[in-house]
């Protein structure tokens, strides 16, 4: 039998030890050991006094752990211990799509897997996905499903039986992010063909990359939930405001590339006036409502049927008489 391909993973953390810790644990507990872990610290010397990583200045460092120095340099013991390489980079700051990119500089695997710091890993996550590269050549992308929970518990061991893929069109794609970035596992040829993640968008820049793979690969996601989606405030998602502007800035650059068919230029624009609909809709239940009749108005240039967008509409209508039927 052919030797698995091999795999590196990429985990950017910013200031969070307690979760970062959790997080190299469940890649390190993995049955597919990978070939190298790359943490990209973009949090700095301010990740506090309890964070593994490396406290000094200095390039990357890319031997394998066990060496004298990493000690020394503050790596968590059973990090060092585990035998796989262990790489730390100082990220430059500019955002998760930045750091993946500079992890990516790195990678040496023949597939690449993504992790967030707040997030984990069950046990056969590699396992399961790289087998299913090895046996389809076209497969660019391949998420798995996940258990997300606000609890600090978990679900000791995800259902059983790994299941087979369900492939992801370019169509799905665009009705929503059908991937949680940290159950991704890709293969490292797509995202150097690709250009790595988009790093002028601060949020919704894993969705970007999934829509510019299905143009050209094949993208997939394996049911079997194997990752642990921790829920929490401090999530850069958690902010719906921008999270539905950033989408609407990722449809808009799907459709400036172009899509291929009538039909799929249909579908996104429907679903960029959905995301104008629903960030007006918050805006309204901000008090602000000449933000929120622009963001109606844009849904209804793009969809003119929209009922969301008319329902908005009707709703800034009243609520700009309110302030005049309350005058004496």
């Amino acid at each position: 039998m052919a030797d698995p391909p091999s795999v590196s993973v990429i985990l950017p953390t910013h200031n969070r030890p307690a979760f970062l810790a959790e997080a190299v644990s469940s890649v390190l507990a993995q049955r597919l050991p990978p070939r190298q872990v790359i943490i990209v610290d973009d949090g700095g010397p301010s990740a506090g006094s309890g964070s593994p990583l490396l406290a000094a200045e200095g390039p990357p460092r890319a031997e394998p752990t066990g060496g004298r120095n990493d000690a020394q340099h503050g790596l968590d013991p059973a990090w060092i211990s585990s035998g796989v390489a262990v790489t730390v980079i100082r990220g430059p700051g500019r955002g998760p799509g930045a750091a993946r990119n500079a992890g990516l500089k790195l990678a040496s695997g023949e597939l690449v897997a993504f992790l967030d710091d707040d997030d984990r890993w069950f046990p056969r996550k590699l396992e399961l996905q790289a087998e299913w590269f090895a046996r389809r050549p076209a497969l660019g992308i391949l998420g798995t499903g996940h258990i997300a929970d606000r609890r600090p518990g978990e679900p000791a061991h995800p259902p059983p039986g790994p299941g087979r893929i369900r492939p992801v069109s370019l169509g799905a794609l665009i009705r929503a992010n059908r991937l949680v970035a940290s159950s991704v596992m890709a293969r490292r040829g797509c995202l150097e063909e690709l250009g790595g993640f988009d790093e002028s968008l601060p949020l919704a820049q894993d969705w970007d990359l999934w829509l510019r793979a299905a143009a050209k690969w094949e993208v997939a996601v394996l049911p079997t939930p194997l990752v642990f989606y921790r829920r929490h405030a401090e999530q850069r998602s958690s902010d719906l405001v921008e999270m539905r502007y950033r989408e609407g800035e990722v449809l808009r650059r799907a459709l400036a590339r172009g899509l291929p068919g009538r039909w799929l230029r249909s579908v996104a624009r429907r679903r960029l006036a959905w995301s104008h609909a629903r960030l007006g809709r918050l805006m309204a239940g901000r008090g602000e409502i000449d933000r929120a009749r622009e963001e109606f108005r844009e849904a209804m240039d793009l969809f003119r049927c929209s009922p969301l967008a008319w329902a908005g509409l009707m709703q800034c209508a009243v609520a700009a008489r309110a302030p005049a039927r309350a005058k004496p």
